[in-house]
Formats: C-alpha cells, sequence, structure tokens
C-alpha cells in the first residue's frame, strides 16, 4: 500500500495576529488586529496552525495573503485556506456527516468563543493542495464551499475576511481538497436535488464560470490535452506551476495532482450557444469511442479492473472515477462499468452519485486518466499510461513494463576491469562474452590489460586498429599490428577486387606477391604480413576477418573488440544465370565436369523460397577450378564462395533468378576468445559458441546525456523508399523540434547533406569522431528477411507455416511493449531478426557516447530504445508535422 504522508505537518502560510485572546476580541480590539494582521504573515505547519487559533494562544487569522500589508480585497495576493462561518442552522455532527456526502472534508474544524452545545458555533476550515493566486479562482472555491455547506455565514466570504480564535479543535482530518474535486462536489449535490439546470445556471452566475454543456466548465486534463491560449477566460493550473504543493501520498506525487483549466464567463454569466461562439478554442468534438477493445485483456494486465468488475475490491470515489474516464472512451464500456457498479450490494446507495458522475465525464468528453494518478495498484504492477493502453496497446506508442536498472559509470567501468583480470588469469580456455554499454570505456580498459599482458585484439575495421595503435604507442607499450592493403591503381585495383568479388582469396596472394617486385609499398606490406604471422607472444592488432579466416597462432588469447557473430555467417548472393554461366565453363575439365553438372542440376532443380543444404563432393581437380574462375573474366559473381557455402535459397526477383547463400564459420577452439561488445545476445551467443559460453551482462549506465525517441513512424527502408520526400521533411521538422543542428546517421542513401563523418548503417562501429556531438538516428535497419532465415537454419533452426509469418503485431521485449512487425511466433527466427536490427541501431546511437557525455540524441525508429523517452504522434499531428 501507499503510505500517506502526515498532511497535519504541511507548511501553509497565513496572516497570524500576534495577540491572543481567551474570549472574541471587542470592537477596539478587531481595529487593532485589523490594521496589524496584514503584515504578520507567517509560515507554520496545518498542526502549529490549529494550536494558533485556539486556546490558549486564539490568534486571529487571514487565510488570505496580502501585497502591500493591508488587509483590503484589493490586495489580495494569495490563498490556500479556506474557511466557513456557521453560526446557526448546522451541528458539527451534520457538517461532518454532509462533507462526507460532498466527499469535500475540512482538515479541521474548531468551535467558536459563543460556541454552546445548544447553539452550536463554529468555523470549518480547508486546506487546498495547491496555493491559489488568482482571485477569480479563489471567488469560485469560496462560492463554492457556501453552495455545499448553506448555512455558512455569507457576509464572511470576502477576500480579507478577519478569522477570530476559537476554543478547541473539535473535527482532525489528515486530508487536503483540491479545486476538482470541490467543482465535482458540487456538481454532484446540484444534479442530485431538484431543479438541477436552473440551480447549475445560478451557480455559474455566482461564481463566475461559464456554463458549457450544462456543466460550471472546469476540466480535469492531461497536460498534453489542455487548451492553448492566451485568453484571459481560460485558467489554467499545471502541476509544474503550482506553488506550495501537498501531495496527499509520500510515493507518489502525481495522485493528488491533476491538472485541469476553468473557464470564466465575459460577464459573470453567458449561455451555451454564446459561449461556445466566443471561445472557438474551447469546441469538443464528440469522442470517437475505441472499437474491438480487448477487455479480456484488460482483466488480466489491470488489477483494479479485475479486482472491480468481480467486487473483490471496494472503489472509492476518485478511483471509480478514474475507472469511468477510461472506459466510457471505450466502445461497451459503459456496460463494463454498470457490471462494476452491481459486483457489490454495498454499492447501491452510490449508483445516484456514480450515475451522475458518468454522465458528467461523458458530456465534459473527459479523456483517460493515468493509472499513476489514481490506482492503488500502480506501486506494484506493470501498468501503462492508462487502463486503455493496459489493455490494447496504440500503434506507433510504448509500454514501460519494467524500468530498466541503471549505475553509475564509474561503478560499471570498474566492474568491467575486475571481469576482464578474472577471465585474463583464468587458465580455461572457451569463450567469454562481456556485454558492455556503448561509451563505457571498453577501449581503454584493453589498453590497460595490454600494459602486463599479450594478447591479441581484433577490430571491425583498420580505422579502429589504427587508433588503439595510436593510443598503445602514447603509452609507449610495444605491439604490432596486421598491416593493411594499399590502395592500388588500375589495373591493379580492378584485379584484385575482381579476386576478392569471386572469392579468390588464395590467388589474391599470388597476385600481390608477384607484383611486389615492381611495388614499393605492396612489398612492404607483404614483409609486414610476414612478421605479423612468425610473432609469438607479442602485443598484436589484427581485424575480424583476419581472426575468423585465416590461421593466427601468435597468441593464446584473442580479444573481440565489438560482435564478430556477424561475420561468422557471411551472406552472398548471385544471379543464378552468373552461377549457371560460371558451371558451363567448369565442366571443361573432365575432372571436375561430373561433379559440376550434378551441382547446376541441383540448383537448376531447386524449389524457390526454400531452404537447401548444399552437397557435399569431391573434385578431382580443385586447383584447376579456381583458375578457370579467375581466368574467366566474365565471371563475377562469387561462385567460390557458393562451392563453399552451407546452405542456399533460390529467390525469384523481378523475374530474375538469384541463389542467397551462407558459409557457417568457427572461432578457433584452442585459444581463450573474450568478446566485448554492447549489442552482442545471449541467446545467440549459447547458440554459436554453446551453451558452455560465459556471458557477463554489465547492464545499463545512467547516462550523463539524453536519448529522445519518436517511435510513430519506422523510417524503414521499404517506407522511405515508398515516400522518401514526406519522410524526409518529417524528418527535418522532427530534428528542427526536438535536435536541431544535429548530426544525422541514417541509411547511406538517405538524407543526404554535407556531414562531419561518413557515417550509415553498417558503417558506425568504433567511430569516435561524434562523441559528445548531438546526434539524429533516423531508421529502423531491417535487413533482407532472407538474411534471418538463413542464420536461423545455419543455427540449426527448422521452421513451418506460421513461424515464417511477419506480421506488425505487439511485441514484449527489453522490458518494453510496443508494435512491430515481425514473425509471429516467439522463435529464433524472431530472435535472430531483433538481434541484428537492434545491433545496427545501438551502435548508431552508441557514437554520440551518452553514456559519459551531456550529448543529445533524437532517434527516430519505432523500435524502441530502453532508457530513452519516448514520444508518439497521432495521425493527424503525423500529416501536420509532414507538411
Amino acid at each position: 500500500m501507499v503510505k500517506e504522508k502526515n498532511i497535519l505537518e504541511e507548511k501553509i502560510s497565513v496572516c497570524l495576529d500576534q495577540v491572543g485572546f481567551n474570549k472574541k476580541p471587542k470592537k477596539n480590539e478587531v481595529m487593532q488586529i485589523s490594521e496589524r494582521i496584514a503584515s504578520n504573515s507567517v509560515n507554520l505547519s496545518i498542526e502549529e496552525l490549529m494550536n494558533s487559533v485556539t486556546v490558549p494562544n486564539a490568534r486571529s487569522f487571514t487565510p488570505a495573503l496580502f501585497s502591500d500589508g493591508q488587509r483590503l480585497n484589493q490586495s489580495w495576493k494569495s490563498q490556500q485556506v479556506f474557511a466557513l462561518d456557521i453560526d446557526s442552522g448546522l451541528r458539527i455532527g451534520e457538517a461532518i456527516k454532509l462533507s462526507a456526502e460532498w466527499k469535500v472534508t475540512p482538515t479541521f474544524i474548531y468551535s467558536t468563543f459563543s460556541h454552546t452545545e445548544e447553539h452550536q458555533k463554529f468555523r470549518i476550515v480547508f486546506i487546498l493542495d495547491e496555493e491559489i493566486q488568482d482571485l477569480r479562482v479563489r471567488n469560485v472555491i469560496q462560492t463554492a464551499l457556501t453552495t455545499l455547506f448553506p448555512s455558512s455565514d455569507k457576509n464572511a466570504n470576502d477576500a480579507a475576511r478577519i478569522l477570530f480564535g476559537g476554543m478547541k479543535i473539535e473535527f482532525v482530518h489528515r486530508g487536503i481538497v483540491s479545486v476538482p474535486q470541490i467543482l465535482d462536489a458540487v456538481v454532484h449535490k446540484i444534479k442530485s436535488g431538484s431543479n438541477a439546470t436552473r440551480e447549475m445556471k445560478k451557480f455559474c452566475k455566482a461564481s463566475g464560470l461559464a456554463l458549457h454543456r450544462g456543466y460550471p466548465h472546469y476540466k480535469k486534463a492531461e497536460e498534453k490535452d489542455l487548451p492553448i491560449s492566451d485568453n484571459n477566460s481560460l485558467y489554467i493550473s499545471k502541476t509544474e506551476n503550482r506553488t506550495n504543493t501537498i501531495n496527499y501520498y509520500s510515493t507518489r506525487a502525481k495522485n493528488s495532482h491533476y491538472s485541469y483549466y476553468l473557464v470564466f464567463s465575459r460577464d459573470s454569466f453567458q449561455d451555451d450557444k454564446s459561449f461556445t461562439h466566443e471561445h472557438k478554442f474551447f469546441r469538443e468534438h464528440e469522442v470517437k469511442l475505441i472499437r474491438n477493445f480487448p477487455f479480456e485483456n484488460l482483466k488480466k494486465r489491470c488489477k483494479l479492473y479485475r479486482k472491480g468488475i468481480s467486487g473483490d475490491y471496494w472503489l472509492y470515489h476518485h478511483e471509480m472515477f478514474g475507472l469511468m474516464t477510461n472506459l466510457l472512451n471505450i466502445e461497451g464500456g459503459k456496460s463494463k462499468v454498470i457490471d462494476i457498479i452491481n459486483s457489490r450490494k454495498d454499492y447501491l446507495n452510490k449508483k445516484e452519485e456514480w450515475s451522475l458522475m458518468m454522465n458528467q465525464i461523458k458530456k465534459m468528453n473527459y479523456t483517460p486518466t493515468r493509472c499513476d494518478t489514481y490506482c492503488p495498484f500502480a506501486d506494484e504492477c506493470i501498468h501503462s499510461n492508462n487502463m486503455i493502453e493496459q489493455g490494447k496497446l496504440p500503434r506507433g506508442s510504448v509500454q514501460v513494463l519494467q524500468e530498466p536498472q541503471f549505475r553509475e559509470v564509474d561503478e560499471v567501468y570498474k566492474k568491467l576491469e575486475e571481469v576482464l583480470e578474472d577471465i585474463m588469469y583464468n587458465k580455461d580456455q572457451g569463450v567469454y562474452v562481456i556485454k558492455a554499454p556503448t561509451g563505457l570505456g571498453k577501449t581503454e580498459a584493453i589498453v590497460n590489460l595490454a600494459q602486463e599482458n599479450s594478447f591479441s585484439i581484433a577490430f571491425p575495421t583498420h580505422k579502429l586498429k589504427e587508433e588503439v595503435s595510436q593510443r598503445l604507442n602514447a603509452k609507449s607499450i610495444e605491439h604490432l599490428k596486421v598491416p593493411e592493403l594499399p590502395l592500388l591503381e588500375e589495373p591493379f585495383s580492378d584485379k584484385i577486387d575482381h579476386l576478392y568479388n569471386i572469392g579468390a582469396y588464395k590467388t589474391v596472394n599470388k597476385f600481390l606477391r608477384k607484383i611486389s617486385n615492381e611495388n614499393e609499398e605492396i612489398s612492404r606490406f607483404l614483409n609486414d604480413l610476414e612478421k605479423v604471422k612468425s610473432a609469438k607472444e607479442e602485443l598484436l592488432l589484427t581485424t575480424h576477418q583476419r581472426s575468423i579466416f585465416t590461421n593466427d597462432n601468435s597468441n593464446s588469447t584473442v580479444i573481440f573488440d565489438e560482435d564478430p557473430i556477424p561475420n561468422l555467417f557471411p551472406i552472398s548472393h548471385m544471379k543464378v544465370s552468373d552461377l549457371v554461366f560460371a558451371f558451363t565453363k567448369l565442366q571443361d575439365n573432365e575432372g571436375n565436369k561430373e561433379v559440376i553438372r550434378t551441382l547446376q542440376h541441383m540448383i537448376m532443380n531447386a524449389p524457390y523460397d526454400i531452404v537447401q543444404e548444399r552437397s557435399s563432393f569431391l573434385l578431382p581437380s580443385v586447383r584447376e577450378l579456381e583458375q578457370t574462375i579467375v581466368e574467366e573474366s566474365t565471371i563475377s559473381s562469387n561462385v567460390l564462395g557458393f562451392l563453399n557455402c552451407d546452405y542456399f535459397l533460390k529467390k525469384k526477383n523481378n523475374n530474375t533468378d538469384y541463389i542467397y547463400f551462407i558459409q557457417r564459420n568457427q572461432l578457433p577452439s584452442s585459444k581463450k576468445t573474450i568478446i566485448l561488445s554492447a549489442t552482442i545476445n545471449e541467446q545467440i551467443s549459447k547458440l554459436v559458441f554453446g551453451e558452455e559460453v560465459k556471458f557477463v551482462d554489465l547492464g545499463f549506465v545512467e547516462p550523463k546525456g539524453s536519448m529522445l525517441q519518436v517511435t510513430s513512424k519506422s523510417f524503414s527502408r521499404y517506407t522511405i523508399k515508398e515516400n522518401q520526400q514526406v519522410l524526409q521533411r518529417l524528418a527535418e521538422n522532427l530534428m528542427k523540434r526536438y535536435n536541431p543542428n544535429s548530426e544525422v546517421i541514417t541509411y547511406k542513401d538517405f538524407f543526404n547533406y554535407e556531414k562531419k563523418e561518413e557515417i550509415y548503417f553498417g558503417n558506425t562501429e568504433g567511430i569516435d569522431d561524434l562523441k559528445g556531438e548531438n546526434i539524429t538516428v533516423i531508421g529502423t535497419p531491417h535487413l533482407n528477411p532472407i538474411a534471418y532465415l538463413l542464420i536461423s537454419v545455419a543455427l540449426g533452426y527448422r521452421m513451418g507455416l506460421e513461424e515464417s509469418r511477419m506480421e506488425y503485431i505487439p511485441v514484449e521485449r527489453n522490458g518494453l511493449r510496443f508494435y512491430f512487425t515481425t514473425y509471429s511466433s516467439d522463435t529464433l527466427l524472431k530472435e535472430v531478426q531483433f538481434y541484428l536490427v537492434e545491433s545496427q541501431l545501438l551502435q548508431a546511437i552508441g557514437r554520440a557516447r551518452v553514456n559519459r557525455y551531456p550529448a543529445k540524441v533524437l532517434i527516430l525508429s519505432n523500435l524502441p530504445v530502453v532508457g530513452a523517452e519516448y514520444i508518439s504522434f497521432s495521425q493527424k499531428e503525423l500529416i501536420e508535422l509532414m507538411k
């Protein structure tokens, strides 16, 4: 349960006389009090006020504060305390009962000096949850309270009224009231009586509020739903702008604080028609009810609804109000409200009250109330923004199911160093995976480790390898590094590109040795390469590609900076016609003819869209096969790669047949392998490296910067291709609003303009030039579904009809619930998809290094990122933003 605060300890301000009396002051004493009281404003607790105004102190006070030290109505400044003077017509017990009926309970009641048991005279004191600084609102409150308690003295309602001290406290309630709560009570009282229409107009005229659809024009609302206008007929009270707020709950400030607005008439009173004409910004359209709502989902997900509709929980007034504002916005929701009302016999005496409340909510078009403002179970259940989202997640929005646990960056970095050191001194071989947040300082930890240890470090790019080499040099740490192939002029560069394209990697080495006599750079490159090959127990900087695809025996330990798994599963494709042409040439060799003819027949007869395992074969003339492909300049596809693949799939695209194929590679089992990555996936890691892999997740870092994510559009390659101009305009407008002048990371061929760094999805790993910069990441970098399929099959997964179907469906992942286009079943296929898309998106976001720098990242993607602040727009708002 939520702990209630001791309201009597809360501080409030009043003007309090310095002199106390043990009886009602005489006329001359009253004049003296009047002259001095306005200049003696004090800040004291409610309990101290109670003690001050009763015997033995019995000091006079004014609930209001004044601007110039004079007790005048026109000098009124602010007020949080309101009081009613009862001299006749009502007894204390009756007042308490009446306040309970209207649910506007005073904080305390004290008897006056002339009070007797037969003729009870007392003052009812109400403390508001906010300080009022608008005289019009003050008058509304006072009028509303006198309407609720008509026996109060009508002559004691002016803003500068002095209230004399009294005998003793007769009643104490450890609670406060709000402006909407008081007005709700007035509406309830008037609607419950006779001549409700006449009395409502009478109240509006007396209070100055406008009449709207038969009700005083006031409304509780989310801040996003508050009207925007500088019209002086409008008063808006936002939670964030209030002064001296008092929260009823110590752990849930939102619970007692609704935003609301009041609308005042121009001439104290106007009828509906003239008011609507003058205040166009308050025209409210009929709310469209949400259709096809899954009430059973709500029953599973919402404890309050579940217990409310079963009758297992007694609903208090504000809880029923919250339920109604949600359910009455749903088609069929009214019947659910009636079911709740009928769920308990002891609700019988509340039916009329709740019926009136239901009519008011519908007529005034109340929007759904947030769960955390009324639900008693808000702190013990995983709840969404409101009940509607709890049952039916709006498309494009994100529901936080579990708040991430953040730790300080230095604490996490220290843990990283400890884990690395433990692994290094562990004699066991195998694969160790450390998932560490971007920008934590992984590279620095590796450099520090290199001061006393020799191992190989594999980087995703040569550029990152060179940057780390410079850092090692700065610390005078000796090391070797795998050289990067120099840039060659044509026709040599074309020749090497061709050899790589067809998968003739051995021939590349032969060609380089051939031209090294004439090219000094190539000669130096090959010499450096030989030094690396012969190195033993020396610190070596290499690349992912080389570490995976060459036999490197220089060290028994290799550390992969970033995730190497995508490199272990290279995927290629080629036209079937290219492959058939190559096979035709390969059949010129009699030794290979039968095998090649059989392979060609297999390709030609392979069904579309079905993954096939490549047949195993023996080729009598392997060298001749590669030589034939190298010498045939018209062969430009990766034929050799296909002959080494594990699985392939034939696909027809635009009336052209293609072959997609994948090869599964392994990390060397004789080494200790350490992988440091922010994006690696534990489930995928265990499938790739085996269940014995040691996986350490360092968790989340409390960021120095911020991430803001707009999730209403996916900005996928497909949607951009279909609507590039419109989506580019939307992206530009969102950047202008939320992250102006920021660097952009997106797809290579989208949003082209001058960039600080040539960086795009697929080319982000290790780039450090944007650290501390504000960046905008645009896109959800989906891969071709064939990639998900081939990788899943290579990992041993087999699927059927249901598993391979992609739909736009609700997904629960990483403590978040959202809509996403993915596979309908919770299969490895879905896990592979999210792993690959998340990896590219998180790598792009990580370039700003928000964990260590106060940078801002705007993310335009419908794949929510943990720790971001999420914004979703309605279709209407998106259309406006696209203009």
